[in-house]
This record gives C-alpha cells, sequence and structure tokens, in this order.
C-alpha cells in the first residue's frame, strides 16, 4: 500500500511538472514560418480574439494588440523588451480607430512607439537592413491565418468615407494622444517592422494640422538621441482614402494629411509600399513629410502630391505617377530629398519613373537633390508626360546659397535616363550660381524635346555635357517617327510613350537613333560592384547599371501589391558601345544575375 502511495505522488509529480512545462511551451508562442523573429516569441491578435486570452496562438488570440488604448489583461502584460518579438494579425480582419461602436476598436492611435520605447536604449544588432533582422519586432502578418475565403491584409481604418473632392466634415477624427499626440493613426519606432496592412479611412478638419509629425498614416520612427544604427521597416502596406475639409491646413508647406512622416536620424525602409489616392482627394495629403529614404524600392505613389525627406541613399523601381497640386499648399515636389546620406558607399536613384501628371502640377519640382560629399549615381530613370517646372528645372541638383550643406563635391554621374518634355537637365544649375555643376557628369541621356541648361556659353558646367554626342537629342515629331512616343497626347503632355504599361519609350528598331549612340561606361557599375559590403549597391546597384531596362515593377489594381520584377532584364555590353537611355535594344552577351531584391512578392 505504502508503494502504491509512493507511485501516485510520483505520478502526480509529474503529471504537474508536464502541466508546468507545457503551460511555459504555450507562454514563448511559436512563430509563424517565414516570421523573422527568432525562437518562439509571437503573439497572435484577431477580431474575434480577447484580451484575456493567452495570445500565444492562432486558436486564442487578443482582441487588441500591444500599444493600442484599448489593450488590456493579458495584452498590457506584454513587454516588448529589447526586441525578437512577433504581433501576428489575422488577415482579413478590420481595426477601427474612428467609430468608438465597431469592433474591435482600438480606443485611439495605435502607439507602437511608446509601447517599445525600451528599444531606444539598445542597440539592437539583430535588426538591420542587410543580415539577421530576427532582433527586430515584427508587427505583421501569416499569410496561412485569415478570416473569409482567402487571406487579405488587415485593415486599419479611421472609418471616413472615401471622396475624391473635399468633404463636408469629417465623420471621425483622431484626438491628440499618444507619443508625439498629434492624430496620428499609427506610431512606429525604429528596430521595427511593419508589414502587410491596408490603412484607410484618414480625414482632416483641422488648420493646425501642418507638421510632418501631424495627422499622418504612419508616423515617428525616432526623435532624439543617437539613431545612427536605428533602422525601421515599412513593407508591403497599402495606403489610400484620405479626405479633408477645405478648412483644414492652409498655408506655405502645410499639409493636412501626411502618409508617411517622421525622421529623427533613424534609417528607413520602404519597401513594397503602396500609396494610392486614385479613391481619394489628391490634393489634400503629402506621401512623405522628412523621413530618412535610406532605402526606398519596389513602391507604387499615384493621385497624391509632395514628398519631401531626407537621408536618402538608396532609392530605386519606384513609380510616381498622376501628382497634383494642393489649394491648401502652395509647395510641391514629387520626390524632394533635401539632405542626402554621408556615408562610406555610394547614393543611387535608379529604374524610377515619374508620369503622367496632373495640369496643375505646375510650380513645382519632379526630382530635387541636395548631394554633398559622397558620390551619386543617376541612371535607367524615366521621365514622361509631366508638366514643366515653373521654377525652372524638373530634375533640380541644389548647392549653396540655397542650401548651404549641398556642396555637391562627391561628384554626380547622371547616365542613360530618358526624358521627355522637360524644361532642362541640370548642367546648368542655375539655383547654384553656376558653381557645382563642374561635379556632374552627363552622358547617354536620351532627351526628347528637352534642352540642355547648359547651353552655349554655360557648356563647361558639366563634363560629358552639351558637347557630348553620347546624349540624343530628338524633337517630339522625329521621336514620334522613330517610335519612341506615340503622337498623341498623355495626361498633360502633346506627346506620350510608346509601350506605356511594359517599356515606355524605348526603341523599337535596332535603327534608332539611340541604339549603339552611347559609350560604354561599365567602369560606373564595377566602381559600384567594389562596395561589396553592401549589396544593395555592391550587387543591387552594380547589376542594375548593367541593364538597359526600366520600369522594373508592375502594379497589380486588383491587390495593390507591387511584383518585381515586371520585364525581363537586357544586359548592356560589357565592351563596345552601349545605347543612349534608359533602355538597351538588344543584348549582345548573357545577362548578368539579376538584383537580389528584385522577387516577386506573394500576398
Amino acid at each position: 500500500m505504502l508503494l502504491s502511495k509512493e507511485i501516485m505522488r510520483y505520478r502526480l509529480e509529474v503529471a504537474a511538472l508536464m502541466v508546468f512545462c507545457c503551460s511555459f511551451a504555450h507562454a514563448q508562442g511559436a512563430c509563424p514560418s517565414g516570421v523573422p523573429v527568432a525562437g518562439n516569441n509571437c503573439y497572435f491578435i484577431a477580431a474575434n480574439g480577447a484580451d484575456t486570452n493567452r495570445g500565444t496562438d492562432e486558436s486564442h488570440p487578443w482582441l487588441h494588440a500591444p500599444g493600442m488604448p484599448n489593450c488590456a489583461g493579458s495584452c498590457a502584460a506584454l513587454n516588448a523588451g529589447n526586441g525578437g518579438v512577433g504581433l501576428i494579425f489575422r488577415g482579413g480582419d478590420t481595426w477601427h480607430f474612428g467609430n468608438s461602436g465597431a469592433s474591435p476598436y482600438t480606443g485611439g492611435t495605435w502607439d507602437l512607439y511608446g509601447w517599445f520605447s525600451n528599444a531606444y536604449n539598445t542597440n539592437i544588432s539583430n535588426c538591420v537592413y542587410e543580415g539577421v533582422q530576427t532582433g527586430c519586432i515584427y508587427v505583421g502578418v501569416d499569410t496561412t491565418w485569415y478570416s473569409g475565403n482567402s487571406w487579405s491584409r488587415p485593415i486599419l481604418t479611421e472609418d471616413n468615407p472615401t471622396s475624391t473632392s473635399f468633404a463636408a466634415n469629417c465623420t471621425y477624427q483622431l484626438a491628440n494622444s499618444g507619443t508625439f499626440g498629434t492624430k496620428n493613426m499609427v506610431n512606429m519606432p525604429a528596430y521595427l517592422i511593419f508589414d502587410n496592412f491596408e490603412m484607410t479611412g484618414k480625414c482632416a478638419s483641422d488648420s493646425s494640422i501642418s507638421s510632418g509629425s501631424s495627422n499622418t498614416y504612419l508616423s515617428g520612427w525616432a526623435t532624439s538621441g543617437n539613431y545612427s544604427a536605428a533602422i525601421a521597416f515599412a513593407t508591403n502596406v497599402y495606403i489610400h482614402g484620405w479626405t479633408a475639409t477645405n478648412t483644414a491646413g492652409t498655408g506655405s508647406e502645410s499639409h493636412p494629411i501626411t502618409v508617411m512622416g517622421g525622421g529623427g536620424g533613424a534609417k528607413q525602409v520602404f519597401d513594397h509600399i503602396v500609396i494610392d489616392g486614385s479613391d481619394s482627394d489628391p490634393e489634400v495629403a503629402a506621401w512623405g513629410t522628412f523621413p530618412f529614404f535610406t532605402h526606398m524600392r519596389d513602391s507604387m505613389v499615384r493621385y497624391i502630391n509632395q514628398g519631401v525627406g531626407q537621408g536618402c541613399h538608396d532609392i530605386h523601381d519606384n513609380v510616381f505617377e498622376h501628382f497634383y497640386y494642393t489649394e491648401l499648399d502652395g509647395h510641391i515636389n514629387a520626390f524632394e530629398c533635401n539632405a542626402d546620406a554621408s556615408g562610406s558607399t555610394p547614393n543611387v536613384f535608379y529604374n524610377n519613373i515619374f508620369r503622367h501628371f496632373d495640369p496643375s502640377f505646375g510650380n513645382g519640382e519632379l526630382i530635387w537633390f541636395c548631394p554633398n560629399s559622397t558620390p551619386e549615381y543617376w541612371f535607367n530613370n524615366l521621365i514622361y508626360d509631366t508638366v514643366s517646372s515653373s521654377e525652372g528645372q524638373s530634375w533640380n541638383v541644389v548647392g549653396p546659397p540655397i542650401y548651404s550643406g549641398c556642396t555637391n563635391t562627391g561628384g554626380q554621374y547622371m547616365f542613360n535616363n530618358t526624358l521627355v518634355d522637360q524644361t532642362s537637365i541640370p548642367c546648368y544649375l542655375p539655383s547654384n550660381n553656376n558653381t557645382y555643376g563642374q561635379y556632374l557628369t552627363t552622358l547617354n541621356n536620351h532627351l526628347i524635346n528637352t534642352p540642355w541648361d547648359g547651353s552655349g556659353s554655360q557648356s563647361g558646367h558639366c563634363s560629358g555635357g552639351p558637347g557630348s554626342p553620347t546624349n540624343v537629342s530628338m524633337s517630339d515629331s522625329t521621336a514620334t517617327t522613330q517610335g519612341y512616343t506615340t503622337g498623341s497626347s498623355g495626361t498633360v503632355a502633346s506627346n506620350t510613350c510608346a509601350n506605356d504599361s511594359t517599356t515606355p519609350c524605348s526603341p523599337p528598331a535596332a535603327s534608332n537613333s539611340t541604339v549603339g549612340a552611347g559609350t560604354n561606361e561599365q567602369t560606373y557599375c564595377t566602381t559600384l560592384a567594389s562596395y561589396s559590403g553592401e549589396t544593395a549597391i555592391g550587387t543591387d546597384a552594380a547589376n542594375a547599371c548593367k541593364y538597359g531596362t526600366t520600369d522594373g515593377c508592375s502594379y497589380a489594381t486588383s491587390s495593390h501589391t507591387m511584383v518585381c520584377p515586371a520585364q525581363t532584364a537586357v544586359v548592356r555590353p560589357p565592351s563596345g558601345a552601349w545605347d543612349s537611355g534608359a533602355y538597351e535594344y538588344n543584348s549582345q552577351d548573357p545577362p548578368p544575375d539579376p538584383p537580389t531584391d528584385l522577387t516577386a512578392v506573394v500576398n
């Protein structure tokens, strides 16, 4: 009998130990496959959840996420520590920011910045752009977990109806709350990956809204301290559906709504972002107000106005189209960078397209650069069917006295771009008092009805400029005769590119003027390849330098995603003449390996 009691006690102890072990295992929260979090450190959020649940698996999710004001119970107890935690949202569900009668209701601004404040005291080495990212906070999805018949992005909405014109009033508008206290939907910290959300329904009626941290979809990143190593990611996010009243925000450089705002020194990555205001009022929102564009790639920005940032380093394969003038702000630029990145690797701007601007967009710059002592390479870019700038240039490279920090002394290399019906290309640099064009080299560009601004007595202000035969100039009529353009009007221009949706303004025949007209500039590609310590420059940009392609991504309007690459790359010959312009007509050798980041994103 005694033996039986001992056996029974042993069995009870084993059972208790098993319960303890299993409870401990559940508390860790196993992460779905593909989530960039090491170990079992994931928590789950769904519209059918409860904050009293344990939140550590998809069968027992929370209703809210940490940082949401209504987060309570087990949800409120989660401490982010120093990173390496995943918050996984169920696809197809909607979280409400404006309508308190809807469920789940966030309670107001989702302040991830405030929740993850511990990270600002630590350099999280495993949250970097290239390499191990398991130390980041991951806020995103498991594409195998969803409500409805198929997966779609979880939706964050401020609950205002969409409108393509001014609203009579805002049905809902966030109160000042969270770390920044300025009507933002989501406050983001550094060391965080924000992935695969749809954001919509923002409205502005407050005339005091005027800064990049105000009334913003995604705001924050970092505001003080030393963030030279910090980085934040916004990936696969679709943002749309904004409007404002006609009294919201007036005066110079005032936008009632900002899509992506912030700065403070943290490096930022925007990857496969879609900002599509086709269902919105394009006049009332800036797509970017002073973020740090360390890496912006494979993204679409359309039906909106004004993007201004700094820290620009690696900008490629983006499409900017259907830009508008704003009645509420006299300052507009499609892509403005007031301070390019300084560092040990060059800055690059390639495979970007600007097109189909509204006729109202006439008093801003298309592209505005502020180079410094870091070399810059601009290639494979295409501009067409846009309004010529009333400020003197479509592509402006500034320097003193406009901005004293824009010294341009690192050298700029502008080659193999195609510009159609533009005011000029930046050889003369009129805003720089004719001083800084000496650092600019322009080669192999295709200029359709686009004059040299360095002609005549100004021809010495950049090398390889007006006298270079590799820069092919032609009239609109010649371009149409040779098949580069259609001869019919676009949105604003009297002539527009042929093959608009695939390879716009590319040479259709070997006899075209740009084919074989350029010089071989493989030395630029070799120089980029020498920066092997950074894949974005040493591999991706170096390979793209060798390609004669642009329009590297296509936009899937049904799913609001970017699919990259959109076409087969054509390599420029390692020896012998290149074509001028953004496209190479025919490859003479097998193509190099494609850029490592140009992969299809399945959503």
